[in-house]
């Protein structure tokens, strides 16, 4: 079977894959962070924001910090304000505001002349590398499983440099937050529930995703896998997946039940196809896309692309 997509048109079946990795992001920053996805996305635009001038070039930070190369030190970091990291996430203010009282009492984040950072000493705690470390493995399956369906950005390759696992951890963060929070504000929607809707829709179509010939075969816009064949799931394995409480899951899909984006039957939630063709929701397939190939390019320039047949040397 041909490794390339026999239509010219595959946003479909990228939307798809990046999805998938998408909320297996999510699941990742829960299970090696705070285990709740909003103080997550709070220490991750914390640290984005406080990183975001020494990251700007795509050359590697040469700063080492205890030890660790490409932790740029404290002093070099750009305190942020609570609200802009709120105005960031598109969250309530107070909503942040509780959340990073709970992270400096916790002593995961300090507050400086100006605003708040991350400094290195959390930045470098064990969990943290083992997230590094597992996020550069999904991310590389992820750039070949696309390129083996003939999405790939090759010809942006530069060979790796040092400090490559804290590139492709800082594009894999920044990726994942412009993912959440650009359909967070498309759908007018909370990050907990747009989590939740995209994880109900990848499980909905996990059998044809990965699938040779059902990605191929769903791989345009023009074509959709059909109510009668998506497999629905519960709300308790939602919540599993992202480790998420129950009840924290079961308030979010009421909110997509309420606002017609989710159906519930007796077999389970699914995200029927008049949400898929709705027009907001197809510039959300859009976005991520471009999104998605934005994020290949530059993990393609870091040093991570797919290419089968590398010239020697």
């Amino acid at each position: 079977m041909s490794e390339k997509i026999e239509t010219a048109d595959r946003r479909r079946l990228l939307s798809r894959l990046a999805g998938d990795y998408h909320v297996n992001t999510a699941r990742r920053a829960t299970a090696f962070m705070s285990r709740d996805i909003v103080t997550d996305m709070t220490i991750l635009a914390i640290t984005r924001a406080n990183v975001r001038e020494i990251t700007a070039s795509s050359e590697p930070v040469a700063h080492t910090y205890d030890g660790v190369a490409g932790v740029p030190a404290d002093a070099l970091r750009i305190p942020v304000s609570v609200y802009a990291v709120a105005k960031d996430l598109g969250l309530p203010y107070e909503n942040v505001r509780r959340r990073v009282k709970k992270l400096l009492d916790a002593g995961v984040c300090t507050t400086v002349d100006g605003g708040v950072v991350i400094p290195g000493a959390t930045v470098v705690r064990q969990s943290n590398l083992d997230m590094i470390a597992e996020t550069q493995t999904a991310t590389e399956s992820f750039v070949a499983e696309v390129g083996r369906f003939g999405v790939s950005a090759a010809e942006h390759y530069q060979p790796p440099a040092p400090g490559l696992p804290r590139q492709v951890i800082r594009l894999a963060m920044n990726y994942f937050l412009d993912a959440t929070c650009h359909s967070a504000k498309v759908m007018d929607l909370d990050v907990v529930a747009v989590l939740v809707l995209r994880t109900i829709n990848m499980a909905n179509v996990s059998h044809v995703t990965h699938d040779p010939t059902l990605a191929v075969a769903y791989a345009g816009l023009e074509r959709e896998l059909p109510d009668g064949e998506r497999q629905a799931v519960s709300v308790y394995s939602i919540g599993r997946f992202l480790l998420m409480p129950y009840e924290t899951a079961r308030r979010a899909v009421l909110r997509l039940e309420q606002r017609g984006l989710v159906r519930k039957d007796r077999g389970g939630l699914t995200v029927p196809v008049d949400v898929i063709n709705r027009p907001e929701v197809v510039a959300g397939i859009l976005h991520l896309v471009a999104l998605t190939e934005t994020f290949l390019a530059d993990l393609a320039r870091a040093g991570i692309a797919y290419r089968p047949n590398p010239a020697p040397g």
